[in-house]
């Protein structure tokens, strides 16, 4: 396949992503409970994986340690990333959630630094500093009202769930040299179904689907359907043949996906202040990103640092 094939999946990833903070931000508000969409999410990923379970000729065989691993990013990915950004979209508004979520690459470099698997440079540290800054702008705004204190706490609740899957993406990416993307979602989200059914089921059995508008079913559809596995297949393999670095510029594409869409759709505005922030968080980012590219990270220390990085191969900017 040409490469042209793997730019275009991180585009229609992205896309799907970006238009997600609207229709998460629409249902949590007015229809269904988070807890509900995300129980929905999770049990139709699973009920859609299980036919390549039975019926494919694809080994989905892993080893022991691989399930551990498996089970962490399971636990950060679904019940962190998820579960975080349902929550915090029912109370701020999609163009902070968006702009929020572009945090990722930062992120990273400051758990690979943790992890001793990277070091901090010049350039890295200046992009760290002012994309940090543009979102402490984001959450902060408007505050001093009820509504406001409200937005706040969503803020911070999104903010979690992009430190679970930036986490995440330490253990996910030397999954991802040594499986196939389809045999990760295929452990991933039957394994979160079956830790999800003890705590979450009575929340759809006991929803009021009738009273659902007819024309609200599309959305709902969408938004447990599309988002679960996806743009998550479409991400996990177009890894195999892009660059980090080349991958996560088409991240931004989620916060200009998600302000046309909230503000199409008269969810939100765009104000000059998190219009500004908002550039400063996307111009730290490319620091760190182009700090990658132009210097290829490396371990604080010597032996064991090089052993970690092995282990983790940590992707610099990969959302």
């Amino acid at each position: 396949m040409s490469k042209t094939r793997y730019n275009l999946d991180l585009v229609f990833a992205n896309v799907f992503f970006g238009a997600n903070f609207s229709f998460y931000v629409s249902l949590t508000r007015n229809y269904l409970d988070f807890q509900q969409i995300f129980m929905l999410q999770v049990l139709s990923a699973a009920v859609f994986f299980i036919p390549f379970a039975l019926f494919s000729k694809q080994s989905f065989r892993i080893t022991w340690r691989d399930a551990g691993n498996i089970l962490i990013v399971t636990l950060l990915i679904v019940y962190g990333w998820m579960y975080m950004l349902l929550w915090g979209s029912s109370y701020t508004t999609p163009i902070d959630a968006s702009i929020i979520a572009t945090l990722g690459p930062i992120l990273v470099l400051v758990i690979s630094v943790f992890f001793l698997i990277d070091r901090f440079t010049p350039m890295k540290i200046v992009g760290m500093v002012i994309g940090l800054a543009g979102a402490l702008v984001v959450i902060l705004s408007n505050s001093g009202t009820t509504a406001a204190t409200a937005k706040l706490g969503g803020d911070a609740i999104v903010f979690l769930g992009i430190v679970s899957s930036s986490f995440s993406m330490v253990w996910l990416k030397d999954l991802i040299m040594r499986y196939k993307p389809i045999t990760l979602l295929r452990w991933m989200y039957p394994l979160a179904a079956l830790m999800l059914l003890p705590f979450g089921l009575s929340s759809v059995i006991h929803t009021d689907f009738a009273a659902i508008p007819p024309h609200i079913w599309w959305v709902i559809a969408y938004a447990v359907l599309l988002p679960s596995f996806g743009p998550n297949y479409l991400l996990i393999f177009s890894l195999h043949y892009v660059k980090p670095t080349i991958s996560s510029v088409y991240f931004y594409l989620q916060p200009v996906i998600a302000t046309g869409l909230s503000v199409a759709l008269g969810m939100d505005k765009l104000s000059w202040d998190r219009g500004l922030a908002s550039i400063a968080v996307f111009v730290g980012v490319l620091l760190v990103v182009n700090a990658y590219k132009n210097h290829p990270s490396a371990p604080r220390h010597g032996g064991e640092g090089t052993r970690r990085q092995n282990r983790f191969r940590i992707i610099p900017g990969y959302y």
